[in-house]
């Protein structure tokens, strides 16, 4: 048996940066210091004597043994949740977590949340983002805001109610600087001198883009994984090469930070929502379904 068992503060913190990949939003789940929360994951990698987040400098991310942790930190806090909920019926009513990427709660959920929040005051809403985890399974959060084609059979989201917000192409942009030069983005041709930046595997659509445009796969030379899209659309930005996404970052390219330098865009794609359906019974899950979809709706 494990003698110096860590303490529950120190997992609760380590679940929650895990969930949200950032100690500043585990803070802000908390309502501690990000300082604190540094703290508590330093003594328990100290007790474990092996490191759970690699530290880069915009992000981090779990190691292997972090995300061990991670898979049995998070089913156990869902399921004394869900115990807490079933001996409080009205706490279930007037709760929602939502799993969703930061990529979509900045650049469209968190400009509007404020108003679903002041219709509804009763109802706390919790946003965790392991929704890309490839290992994501619907029943880890009441609702789940998810990109792709719709089609969930072989993933965590088998046997989801699927309802369609809106429909977004997914296009390559890139900052203006790669269109200069001696080796400036011309024609698709020209990526093989250009690094691709990429989601994980199994989330990326870069063969799909290529082909599309009438390449090979393997005209692409170069690329990086990174599985944040903020950090890797600020990669893009930063003309560190070429990036994959929606035009949720149409802010980017109106303000010239981003260009998209080809016609070639990627249709079949778009945000959906998902949920069990005993999650979608209850109260704050009706409410809002109503509210997201009224919005969604402007969108299309």
């Amino acid at each position: 048996m494990f003698q110096h068992f860590p303490s529950l503060k120190a997992l609760h913190a380590f679940e929650s940066a895990a969930r949200r990949l950032s100690f500043n939003a585990a803070a802000d789940e908390l309502a501690v210091t990000p300082g604190a929360i540094s703290y508590q994951i330093k003594q328990l990698e100290e007790s474990l004597g092996q490191l759970l987040f690699v530290r880069k400098t915009r992000q981090i991310e779990l190691t292997e043994a972090g995300s061990r942790l991670y898979r049995t930190t998070h089913r156990l806090f869902r399921e004394l949740d869900s115990e807490f909920e079933k001996l409080s019926p009205r706490r279930a009513e007037s709760r929602l977590v939502i799993s969703v990427t930061t990529y979509f709660v900045t650049r469209w959920l968190s400009q509007r949340m404020g108003r679903f929040l002041n219709a509804h005051p009763d109802i706390t809403v919790s946003l965790q983002h392991s929704v890309n985890d490839p290992e994501f399974s619907v029943e880890d959060a009441d609702v789940s805001i998810r990109w792709g084609d719709g089609e969930w059979a072989d993933s965590g989201l088998a046997g989801s109610q699927s309802e369609l917000l809106f429909n977004l192409p997914m296009i390559a942009v890139c900052s203006p600087k790669l269109l200069k030069g001696k080796r400036a983005l011309k024609t698709p041709a020209d990526l093989l001198h250009h690094r691709l930046l990429k989601d994980q595997p199994g989330m990326d659509r870069w063969r799909e883009w290529l082909q599309l445009a009438g390449l090979s796969p393997s005209v692409a030379g170069l690329a990086s994984v990174i599985v944040d899209p903020n950090v890797r659309v600020q990669s893009a930005i930063d003309g560190h090469g070429v990036v994959m996404a929606n035009p949720l970052l149409n802010a980017d390219l109106e303000s010239g930070a981003l260009t998209e330098p080809f016609d070639y865009r990627l249709h079949g794609y778009g945000y959906y929502l998902l949920s069990t359906f005993q999650a979608s019974q209850s109260r704050a899950f009706k409410l809002f379904r109503r509210w997201l979809l009224e919005e969604a709706s402007a969108q299309k």
